[in-house]
């Protein structure tokens, strides 16, 4: 699909004036067959192939209503569609630019760089717009796609039909561990705020994901900002857990602690000062609740992650200037002081 999706939904395109997210939607008060022949106009547009798209049977549902959201970033894109049941064919014949595809639901065949094959939910394939191919979809399907320039992953023709050669690489570990998470919760996040950070980082889970695949050996700093995704986080997943601790963060990232503290030498915080700034925002979060009245400080130390509440007290009072009595009873300054944690967490 095209880096930018054309809009045609009747409300015109659904932009942040500080992100770059592009929604696409029939419009209501159409009968099935108009919203059918609305999206079949949009996705016609949208594929950099010449595509055909038909209906399963002779009648469309009347809950038809496909989806599409896309998000454009300095040399790479994401696309999130939600098909309905229809069949569609291509004939090629374009540059390549399809490369990622991510099937969260099951489609009962589906034409990957030249073969026929039934994808399983949870499939992710390398792809090809260029060649000929369909897909014939009777029950709808869901699929996430993400391009990124390959030149810029220094992978000529050989390496990219060797990818597009690939079987579904769900099992790879960084797919499943770092780049299928960003894909399945990325409409969620705070990604398309952080768009102009973020080309650097996705070219580094995707080069970190391909250098595996082709198992061919990196230049480690190309690699960093992929381990500093992964570590990070493993720290968010864990940080209420007061067994966490630096020493934790060395046997997970199989780095050694003066390795550890190099990687996160550019970052605002080192690995102790993130899990202590992720607690402190906790236990500002717990405090601000409606019904924080009702727990001991102790507890609300204990579910943020912190072994005591002197040491909730400090890092409170070290992060945001405030007492937990300032905390308790100056809602503005909580807010303030929260707000600047999660700025220097990227929560």
């Amino acid at each position: 699909m095209k880096n930018t999706l054309r809009e045609h939904s009747a409300g015109g395109p659904d932009l942040s004036p500080h992100d770059q997210v592009k929604r696409y939607a029939v419009p209501v008060g159409l009968t099935p067959e108009e919203k059918f022949e609305h999206w079949r106009s949009w996705y016609g547009s949208a594929i950099d192939a010449p595509v055909r798209l038909e209906k399963t049977g002779k009648l469309v549902r009347p809950s038809f209503n496909p989806t599409a959201v896309s998000l454009d970033g300095p040399g790479f894109s994401l696309v999130d569609v939600m098909n309905e049941p229809a069949n569609c064919f291509w004939n090629g014949q374009t540059i390549p630019s399809d490369w990622l595809i991510y099937f969260r639901t099951a489609c009962n065949e589906f034409s990957f760089s030249g073969r026929s094959e039934r994808v399983s939910p949870g499939t992710v394939r390398f792809f090809d717009l260029s060649l000929p191919g369909s897909f014939h979809a009777p029950a709808g399907f869901s699929a996430v796609r993400v391009h990124f320039d390959p030149d810029l992953l220094g992978l000529d023709e050989k390496a990219m039909k060797r990818l597009k050669g690939l079987a579904d690489i769900r099992e790879n570990p960084i797919l499943r561990g770092l780049i299928l998470p960003a894909l399945s919760g990325w409409q969620g996040s705070v990604i398309a705020q952080e768009i102009q950070h973020l080309q650097p980082v996705v070219r580094s889970m995707m080069l970190a994901l391909v250098s595996s695949l082709l198992e061919t050996r990196v230049d480690p700093d190309d690699l960093r900002l992929a381990r500093i995704a992964s570590i990070k986080k493993f720290v968010r997943k864990n940080f209420r857990n007061p067994a966490l601790t630096v020493d934790e963060v060395v046997a997970y990232s199989f780095l050694s602690r003066r390795a550890l503290y190099y990687l996160f030498d550019d970052e605002s915080l080192q690995v102790s000062g993130h899990i202590r700034a992720l607690r402190t925002l906790e236990a500002l979060e717990l405090l601000a609740e409606a019904t924080a009245w009702r727990r001991s400080l102790t507890d609300i130390a204990g579910a943020s992650g912190f072994t005591s509440l002197p040491a909730m007290r400090r890092a409170v009072k070290e992060l945001t200037g405030l007492s937990l009595r300032d905390a308790q009873e100056r809602p503005d300054l909580l807010r303030v002081q929260a707000d600047e944690l999660r700025k220097q967490t990227g929560l």
